[in-house]
């Protein structure tokens, strides 16, 4: 059985200032604005399973539990029961990986009572981790890959994918195959002299260098074996977090105490560069015009044709941004806006320029590969984020002022804002669209009113109140807030339908 393993712990930086650390790159409508990175991966992983004739049980998503709302929310839109493992600390893939591994592993010994199975046919669980930032245009590509190497993997063999080299890439890890499909040897990304001499023997060789795609295919208990061999102290520390895990709402929370200790490891260097030593313990299969790309950066995003027609000059507007947009003798420019903000270009060439509510990129092409050595200054610097994502929808701030503050509330429908009190500020609700319900208790006598579109309510200093969007569609409201203190740490959550503190 294949249990595909999605990974959407990364932080995106090099996508900033669009992903951010509330709202990373693979919760992002990316390269389809009705699904995220994340969706379109869990569409994959559901289409691959059934090419190969498997049953299409529940992926496993692995993500930060400060992202664990958005990743139920879109697993929910697609109808899609997911088994959502949550880190406190990303710790790369190793780490993302061994805890999925051990959770599967624990869950199968856990069904081995009741199951009528052969234990051989138990232990014969294989793992098909896939990053949630690629894309892939062909998946029929994939699947057969897969397909070649499903036997070598049953047997203990790790899996990889690698992509045939276009360019001399900077970007991408790289793996050596022989002819008979051994992987013989991984280097991470190297220089630009190194990767021209790697793709210059490929073509006077069939076997040689491919990019290494990120996507794995393990057998469990072998990778798990692996990890005890090459990572003991990763292999003991997730196994004990996963043995202490508790059960939260739909989430799987690990025990963070063992995992303080773990090091920053992807799994190449951690596993496979180790085992590529060895006869026949790494496979490899290419995937050959599958329209696979790594979406890590803007210069790449920018190249993708789907995202908006260059005009005469080579300027792309994506197509989020196509009615504020200009440009005048300027070419080769890429421009993304969500600020709705009218951007005219003028006199310039090569550049990236991205606009969002809260910064504005402006970048040469040629310094893509560098714009998340920007990100997490700019973050640690900032209080709080212009759109922030909730479990019962999202808010916006429209503009922060002094001893005032205006927000844009997004409630989806059956959502609903915890039991709360704030200490130091008072709350206008005014409702746009749908129908709110608010609660609110005094003295001990809880009551509560139904508002619909141009009708309000004032919450004063104190009160205990909650809002509830029992409607069939989304309730859209606007929140003024007043007070000496408007920080979002002045809550006291009395209950909480979503478990949160």
């Amino acid at each position: 059985m294949i249990i595909p393993v999605i990974l959407a712990g990364g932080t995106g930086t090099r996508l900033w200032p669009l992903s951010t650390r509330d709202c990373p790159k693979q919760f992002l409508p990316l390269l389809d604005p009705e699904r995220s990175l994340l969706q379109q991966t869990l569409l994959r992983a559901q289409d691959l399973l059934q090419r190969l004739g498997q049953p299409v049980g529940e992926p496993i998503i692995v993500c930060h539990e400060a992202q664990r709302f958005l990743a139920a929310e879109q697993c929910r839109a697609l109808n899609i029961r997911a088994q959502i493992v949550l880190e406190d600390e990303g710790r790369n893939t190793a780490q993302a990986l061994a805890l999925a591994a051990q959770h599967l592993a624990h869950h199968s010994q856990h069904l081995a009572h009741n199951s009528q199975q052969p234990r051989e046919h138990r232990e014969q669980t294989l793992m098909l981790a896939m990053p949630a930032d690629q894309m892939l245009s062909d998946n029929a590509v994939l699947a057969q890959a897969i397909a070649s190497l499903q036997a070598q993997v049953s047997q203990g063999a790790a899996g990889i994918f690698g992509i045939e080299p276009e360019y001399a890439a900077t970007g991408f890890g790289y793996l050596r195959k022989d002819a008979n499909g051994q992987v013989v040897e991984f280097r991470e990304k190297p220089d630009a002299h190194t990767a021209a001499q790697w793709l210059a023997a490929n073509t006077r060789q069939q076997a040689g260098w491919l990019w290494n795609s990120g996507i794995f295919f393990w057998q469990v208990q072998a990778f798990l074996q692996r990890l005890s061999e090459y990572q003991p102290a990763l292999f003991a520390a997730t196994q004990e977090a996963m043995a202490q895990a508790q059960q939260d709402l739909d989430f799987i929370r690990p025990a963070t105490g063992p995992l303080q200790q773990c090091p920053h490891l992807p799994v190449d260097i951690a596993l496979l560069e180790p085992l590529s030593a060895i006869a026949q313990a790494v496979v490899a299969a290419p995937l050959v015009n599958s329209g696979w790309n790594d979406i890590g950066n803007w210069q790449v995003l920018s190249e993708l044709g789907e995202l908006g027609e260059a005009d005469a000059q080579g300027n792309i507007v994506h197509n989020s941004a196509a009615a504020h947009g200009r440009f005048e003798h300027s070419r080769n420019n890429y421009l993304h806006s969500s600020s709705g903000r009218d951007i005219a270009l003028l006199g310039v060439q090569d550049l990236l320029v991205v606009d969002t509510a809260d910064a504005l990129l402006i970048a040469h092409k040629d310094q893509a590969q560098q714009v998340g050595s920007l990100a997490p200054a700019v973050n640690a610097g900032k209080t709080e984020p212009r759109l922030v994502y909730r479990p019962w929808g999202s808010y916006e701030v429209l503009h922060p002022g002094d001893g005032y503050k205006i927000k844009r509330l997004r409630v989806k429908a059956g959502g609903r804002l915890s039991l709360q009190r704030h200490r130091f500020r008072a709350e206008h609700w005014v409702v746009v669209r749908g129908e709110a319900t608010v609660i609110r208790e005094r003295a001990g006598v809880r009551t509560s009113e139904v508002l619909h579109a141009n009708e309000s309510t004032f919450i004063a200093l104190g009160d205990i109140h909650s809002l509830e969007n029992n409607g069939d569609i989304l309730l859209e409201m606007i929140e003024v807030q007043s007070g000496d203190y408007l920080a979002e740490d002045d809550i006291e959550r009395l209950q909480d339908a979503y478990g949160r503190k």
